[in-house]
Formats: structure tokens, C-alpha cells, sequence
């Protein structure tokens, strides 16, 4: 674009020969990084080994619980320490538990450690998240854990400016954290001034995102500019005083340079993210028309930019921060044509402020339905008061407190995003604030694209009932199975379980997958989201089979954040679960007790465990009292297991017979343990196909290869949510065979090259 609008290209033949040429040095830059990156990748075979080697620290990031995350390179230089497991050069991703340990470690210095190296595996859906696509982006070539003692080595003398810029991040970030150690706010200082956003809450990004002010939380553009244009104002109004410096640059061009100077520096400090890049790009761009005398218009400016980003950061198109960015720019320029007057009547700032405050609004619909599955009605409001309160209170304070280690402002910083904090929660709580906005097909998507920009054109071009219709499509309810058909989706959600039952106005979710802590809580990561993206407020029931962290550990979090209308399990009437869900309106049942019942045409069987009085220890086991359920239409029939073991399925099998456990489709019990899925089971329920839910070489073993090799003797077809992803079973009442579609085949992209290779055991 910048070729064909910069007067180079006079004929149709000359623009299309500069499209052409962009395609292809996209595609070689991007191929070439790529494939390097792929050789880089921690193979799978090595997945778990540990190597002893040389590493240089490039990052630290905080966590919580004084842990950190580290990006660390792989340096060996002696010829014994390289490995084939791991590329000289390779990015590893570490998680350190006990930071103060190596607190004197800084970036760029050099060190020898036993690392546990794995490979860049990681559960992945059929929508949403992809966390491959984020290694990928940030050329990360696995995670590692350290083992043993680290060995600080002799540092050589270090000329790199990046090196020393990144030491000056890591030291304001400890000035932060140590002056606000016991602040509420002291991590959304830490993102405003540093980047780093690791010690944000999960319910905090939540309430960002609903009142749509997470632009504002990390490092924005908009402050950035702000202040590189009050850094320049400031230097260019020195500069005024001496004639000398004057006759030898303009005093206006002085004060560009310096702003856009003081613009890399703050970007920098700020960990160089999508938003930095694209500010700190689009500055240069504004000096580079200055310079020209003015004969730039507002396209080439953001192309300028648009091309270095790209340039600079071939997979920055992969962040949602890139898309939001550069479409709200684009909107803007699309709206003015680039015309920005600083100095206007009162009424006519303010009547474009609200032009633009709604072209981005009106701009971003898409992208937020599509990124976030909802839409923030009170978004203007909320920017409207945040935006100038943390744009002229906090972050300066902010920036003064962390970058000249001033305590007080540091305080007065937190003290004012705590006054902010009490509107964001009064909106947050607001029941209409946000949206909820389910996954639309392409051309759905297409169409409320049309009707966004129907809304954006001037008056007179299209009429605005026009756009408004088709942006309403949105609203369009999202497919669901038809009358006496069922869906079936078994989330990857690693070593656990959590699966959707589908009927045309029914939900049901079993289990709720685990959760090792508030940031990788399977109900947060998996569970809702994929509510959200099929429309789902709240499930019709939620049936936990038992309570076992990886079955259970979401389960808090789903009943508080989409309440269902019942809670069944096999848990005790005081678990604290079961008071939860009561205390929320919900109605609790124990599944074993449960009587059959029919949803639109299919057909749900509990079928529970009778209480005998001479019951074994091992039957009262929680994984032998897991909730069994069979779900069946008219020609097919799945069967959830739980955890159940031998004796239970026994148990079974002797109370219920054969013929009640008969199903086409197995949820193998217990992810495929030795425990389970015995013989005589098997010949009862005789499956066509046997699903299993585990995590890719998970400690357990699970599935052990003497349960596959027993499957496979009596000819029954398995799939793993390991290798496959998340799996998403149809069954139509009037066919015979099942529609399956799996997240891996779905989502084929080349940074998935793992998944092709991955293995169960």
C-alpha cells in the first residue's frame, strides 16, 4: 500500500505487480522465521528430559506468591554441553516458584542449570485460545522447571543497550512491587508503568474487559502519545530560546524528535508490546511527514507504521491488541480523512470527541464479538471517566513514582486507581453492562461487518436502518441440535473432565475439569468460554460424577458464574459444594437417586449405585461412586463413566444388566486407567467408539496400553483428547453414522506441527 500510494505505480499493471511483490516478501519472511522456529521447538521425544546446560536470562516477569516467570536462551559453549534435545538459541519458558532465590540474577547474565525440559504441547479447543499460536508468536520453544542449583556465571562485558534497558525494567518493577507490597493495586501500577501484567487477577481482567477498559491497563498507546507530545511541547519550547539551536533545526522538529525519543524509551520500558510498537511506529511515521513538510496524508502515516509492525514482528497479527489497535486508528482516519485540528470551539471538540468515541465503538463490534463473545454497553461511559482520570492522574504519578523510586507516588498512584476501582465495580455489577454475544458463521460475520461500516459512512449513502438490521444479525440464534438429536463436545482441558451434553433447548455439563489455581481454573479457561461461544447463559444441569480435583476443581467457579437450574452429584448433602449451589438458587440432587428423563426427544438414564448396608470400603470409594449416565437417541447411545473402577463397574453390571449398559459410543472410565475398563464391562456396554479424556503424557500413564490393547482386540475405535483436542460428537436420530469434528483437524496451522507427531501413553 505505501508503494502504490506513494506515486511510485502510474498504471493498474504497477499496482498489481506492488500487491504481488508485498505477498511475497510476506510469505518468505514469515515462511523463513517460521521454519527456523520449527527446528527450534523442543522435539516431542524429548519431552521431560533433563539437560544440564548454559543459559542467559532475557526476561523476568512477576507472578504471584513472590513466584516468577522467566524467558531464558540456551547458550552452551562448551561442545559437551549442546544437546540434540534443545537448538542453541532456543527460547524456554520457566517457571520459578521461589524467586528471592535468585534475585541477583539480572538479564543478560549468563548461568548453568539442570533444566526438566518439555515440549511445546498444550490442550487445545475447537474455538477460542490457542496457546500454541502464542508460544509460536513469542518464539518460545518449550517450558522448563529448574533443577537443582543454578550457577551464576562470569559475566562478559555486556555492550547490548536492549540488555541494560531490560535491567532497568526488571529494577522499576521491583521498586513497585516492594513499595506496594500490600496495595490491592499494585499490579495494575506494575502493567501501567512496566508492561507486566502477571499479578492481574483473573476476576480483575474479567471486570476490564466487561467495562471495556483493558486498553487502558496495560501500556496504551493513548499515554504514550501523550506523553511524547508533552515531552516534546516541553523541549520544543526550550529549544525557542536560544536563536542558535533554532537557526540549526526548527524548534517544532526539534521537539517531534524528542517526543518520539522519549516514545521508544517508554516503549521499551513498557516491554515493547503490539500497542507500543504501533505507537512508537505511527510517531515516526507523523516525524517522517513532518520532516517531509506535510506531504503525507493520514494513510501513508498508519501504512508507514502498519508496514513497520509487520516488519519488525511477522506474527503481531496473531494479537488481539493488533486488530484492536490498528482497526480503531484506521476507523478514525476513515471518519476525518486525517484533517486534526488541536484547537476548536467548545462545541465542536466535543461533538468530535463523540464522533470518534462512536465510530470505534460502532468499528469494534466485530472484533470483540469475535475475540471476546460479548459486547461492553457501558464501555463509552467507563472510558469517558477512566480515561482522562488515569491518563492525567495515575499513570503520571505513576511513571514519576517508578522511574525516579518515589514511594509516595507510587502510593498516590494506587490511592487513585482505588478511586477509580469504585466506579469500575458499580458498572461491573450493572446486570445489562455487557453483551453476551455467542460465534456466528463467516458470512454472518461478513454481513454485520457491511452493516458496522452502513453505520459509519456519512448520512445519505446508505440508510441507517440498514446497518442496524445487519449488525443485528448477531443476535441470530446460534445452531443447536435438532428434536430427538444430540451433541456431545469433551473438552481438552489436559488431564481431567468436562463435557457438554447438547439437546435442542437443553444443557447439561459433566464435570467441570480441574483447576490448579485462580489463573488455570478449567471452568475460567474452558468451561464458560465455551458457554459463551454456543450462547449459553446457564446450563439446564451441571452433574458432577465425583469429587476429584480434575473432575471438581472448576466446579466453584461454574456454579457462581452461570448458576444452573440443577446441581447433581454424588458428593454429601454438607459438601460445601452442595451448600454453594443452594445458597445460589440451584437445585440439588444426588445423581444415584436420579430418576430418567427425556429432553426434547433424548433420552437421559442415571444409572445409579444401589446402597447396600454391607457395602466394601472400595465401592464407598470417591471414584467408585462416580455418577454413571447414558444418554441415547434412536440409533445412538453414549455412556459417561467418571472415575468408576472394577468393583464399580462389577456393581453395575450385577445391578442394571447388560442390556441398561449397552452404548455405542464409551467415555472410558477413569482416562483409561489399569483400574478400570475390564473384560466382562466391556462386553456388556460392546462400544463402537471409546473416547478418552487425559492429559499428553500425563504422570499417571493414563490410558495404560494394556486398556488400548484390549480395546483394540475387540475392534472398538479410540480417540484422545491428547492427541485430538477437543472433540465434538453429532448425533442425528437419522443417521447412522456420527458427525465428528476434532479441534486439531479443525484448527490445522503450522505451529500446531506437535500435535501431528503426539503420541498417548
Amino acid at each position: 500500500m505505501l508503494g502504490i500510494r506513494g506515486g511510485v505505480s502510474k498504471s493498474i499493471l504497477e499496482k498489481i505487480s506492488w500487491f504481488i511483490l508485498g505477498a511475497v516478501m510476506a510469505q518468505m519472511c514469515a515462511g523463513l522465521q517460521a521454519a527456523a522456529h520449527q527446528h527450534a521447538q523442543v522435539p516431542l521425544s524429548c519431552n521431560k528430559q533433563k539437560i544440564k546446560s548454559e543459559f542467559r536470562l532475557l526476561e523476568k516477569t512477576f507472578r504471584d506468591n513472590s513466584a516468577q516467570t522467566w524467558l531464558i536462551e540456551h547458550t552452551p559453549e562448551s561442545p559437551w554441553l549442546k544437546s540434540d534435545c534443545l537448538m542453541n538459541g532456543a527460547r524456554l519458558q520457566v517457571f520459578v516458584e521461589n524467586a528471592a532465590t535468585y534475585q541477583e540474577l539480572l538479564p543478560g547474565e549468563f548461568f548453568r542449570a539442570m533444566v526438566r525440559i518439555k515440549s511445546p504441547k498444550a490442550p487445545l479447543q475447537l474455538e477460542g485460545f490457542d496457546v500454541h499460536r502464542h508460544w509460536f508468536a513469542n518464539r518460545i520453544a518449550g517450558t522448563a522447571q529448574l533443577k537443582g542449583e543454578l550457577e551464576k556465571l562470569p559475566e562478559a562485558a555486556m555492550l547490548n543497550p536492549l540488555v541494560w534497558m531490560e535491567r532497568a525494567r526488571l529494577h522499576v518493577a521491583n521498586t513497585i512491587v516492594t513499595a506496594l507490597q500490600n496495595h490491592p493495586e499494585r499490579a495494575l501500577v506494575l502493567a501501567m508503568v512496566v508492561g507486566d501484567q502477571g499479578l492481574i487477577s483473573a476476576e480483575d481482567r474479567e471486570m476490564f474487559n466487561a467495562t471495556g477498559i483493558a486498553h487502558l491497563v496495560a501500556i496504551s498507546g493513548l499515554h504514550i502519545t501523550l506523553f511524547a507530545m508533552l515531552a516534546g511541547k516541553f523541549l520544543s519550547a526550550l529549544w525557542r530560546r536560544s536563536s542558535l539551536l533554532c537557526l540549526l533545526l526548527p524548534a517544532p522538529l526539534a521537539g517531534s524528535a524528542f517526543g518520539l525519543l522519549f516514545a521508544v524509551l517508554y516503549g521499551l520500558i513498557a516491554g515493547w508490546g503490539v500497542p507500543a510498537q504501533r505507537t512508537v511506529f505511527m510517531l515516526f511515521a507523523l516525524f517522517v511527514g513532518q520532516v517531509r513538510a506535510g506531504h503525507q496524508s493520514s494513510w501513508d502515516t498508519f501504512f508507514l507504521a502498519l508496514f513497520l509492525t509487520l516488519a519488525f514482528d511477522n506474527w503481531a497479527v496473531q494479537d488481539a491488541g493488533f486488530i484492536l489497535s490498528f482497526g480503531a486508528v484506521a476507523l478514525l482516519i476513515l471518519v476525518t480523512q486525517g484533517h486534526y485540528y488541536f484547537i476548536k470551539p467548545q462545541h465542536e471538540f466535543i461533538a468530535n470527541a463523540l464522533k470518534a468515541q462512536y465510530t470505534v465503538t460502532i468499528g469494534l463490534i466485530l472484533p470483540c464479538a469475535i475475540l471476546f463473545n460479548q459486547q461492553s454497553l457501558i464501555s463509552p461511559v467507563a472510558n469517558a471517566l477512566s480515561i482522562p482520570w488515569m491518563s492525567f492522574v495515575s499513570t503520571p504519578l505513576a511513571l514519576i513514582g517508578g522511574l525516579t523510586q518515589q514511594a509516595w507516588a507510587l502510593l498516590l498512584a494506587a490511592d487513585s486507581l482505588s478511586v477509580q476501582r469504585e466506579w469500575l465495580v458499580y458498572f461491573n455489577e450493572l446486570s445489562w453492562a455487557t453483551v453476551p454475544v455467542h460465534n456466528q458463521p463467516w458470512w454472518i460475520n461478513a454481513l454485520v461487518a457491511t452493516g458496522c461500516l452502513v453505520l459509519i459512512l456519512p448520512a445519505g449513502l446508505i440508510a441507517r436502518w440498514v446497518g442496524i438490521g445487519l449488525i443485528g444479525l448477531l443476535a441470530l440464534p446460534p445452531p443447536r441440535p435438532e428434536h430427538n438429536d444430540f451433541w456431545m463436545t469433551l473438552m481438552d482441558v489436559g488431564q481431567g473432565t468436562a463435557i457438554s451434553i447438547q439437546t435442542r433447548k437443553h444443557l447439561l455439563i459433566y464435570d467441570a475439569g480441574p483447576a490448579f489455581n485462580s489463573r488455570s481454573d478449567s471452568a475460567r479457561r474452558v468451561v464458560l468460554p465455551w458457554m459463551a461461544a454456543h450462547g449459553y447463559r446457564q446450563a439446564n444441569m451441571f452433574m458432577l460424577s465425583h469429587d476429584d480435583a480434575d473432575h471438581s476443581g472448576g466446579a466453584p467457579l461454574l456454579l457462581q458464574k452461570s448458576v444452573p437450574a440443577q446441581f447433581a452429584s454424588s458428593i454429601d448433602k454438607q459438601h460445601p459444594l452442595n451448600l454453594l449451589a443452594q445458597t445460589l438458587q440451584s437445585s440439588t440432587s444426588n445423581c444415584h437417586t436420579l430418576k430418567p428423563w427425556t429432553w426434547d426427544g433424548v433420552t437421559f438414564t442415571p444409572l445409579g449405585l444401589h446402597s447396600p448396608h454391607d457395602k466394601s470400603q472400595k465401592l464407598l470409594a470417591k471414584n467408585n461412586q462416580s455418577c454413571v449416565l447414558r444418554i441415547s437417541n434412536k440409533l445412538h447411545s453414549v455412556l459417561l463413566t467418571g472415575d468408576i473402577e472394577a468393583i464399580s463397574e462389577m456393581t453395575l453390571l450385577a445391578q442394571h444388566g447388560a442390556k441398561a449398559l449397552r452404548s455405542r459410543v464409551l467415555v472410558v472410565p477413569h482416562h483409561g486407567s489399569k483400574t478400570s475398563s475390564t473384560t466382562p464391562f466391556l462386553h456388556a456396554v460392546r462400544p463402537e467408539y471409546a473416547l478418552i479424556q487425559s492429559g499428553w503424557e500425563n504422570q499417571f500413564g493414563h490410558p495404560h496400553r494394556h486398556v488400548i490393547e484390549r480395546y483394540e482386540t475387540m475392534g472398538v475405535q479410540w480417540s484422545n483428547t491428547a492427541q485430538n483436542g477437543a472433540m465434538k460428537w453429532k448425533f442425528n436420530h437419522m443417521n447412522v453414522q456420527p458427525e465428528v469434528l476434532n479441534a486439531h483437524q479443525q484448527r490445522q496451522r503450522y505451529w500446531h506441527m506437535h500435535e501431528s507427531g503426539a503420541k498417548g501413553r
